[in-house]
């Protein structure tokens, strides 16, 4: 039996603790606006993404299906997960942090370590490249 990998194309949604599922469109929506509304946050990644929120979108998708290495995300993903790193430059420390506590607000604290995980993991192979 072959099982494939998670993409974002094939995911839909998170399972979370109590049976209910957070789609993972609606999980993006909500933090891209939180991103947005965040004054310092939203001015770095405005610029960082040359002020498409379309694809802040499809890039932070791409980080929240957990991707399985740097390889196959887009750059501007591979940018996030730089910006996410939490040992960045000092005034985006605290974004890792922020960040990570609107995903567990909506989603579960297994995935919010998870996704922990995954960023410092990707960060280690983007910088080794």
């Amino acid at each position: 039996m072959k099982i494939d990998p998670i993409s974002p194309q094939a995911t839909q949604c998170l399972v979370l603790e109590d049976g209910s599922a957070t789609f993972l469109e609606s999980l993006t929506e909500l933090l891209v606006a939180e991103i947005k509304g965040h004054g310092h946050y939203g001015n770095v990644t405005h610029h960082v993404a040359r002020g498409d929120w379309d694809k802040v979108s499809s890039a932070l998708r791409e980080l929240l299906v957990l991707p399985p290495g740097h390889l196959m995300l887009s750059p501007l993903a591979r940018n996030l997960a730089t910006m996410l790193d939490g040992k960045s430059a000092a005034n985006l420390r605290p974004f890792r942090n922020w960040l990570l506590d609107k995903v567990e607000a909506q989603t579960t604290s297994l995935y919010r370590r998870s996704l922990a995980r995954r960023l410092e993991a990707l960060v280690v192979q983007i910088r080794a490249a």
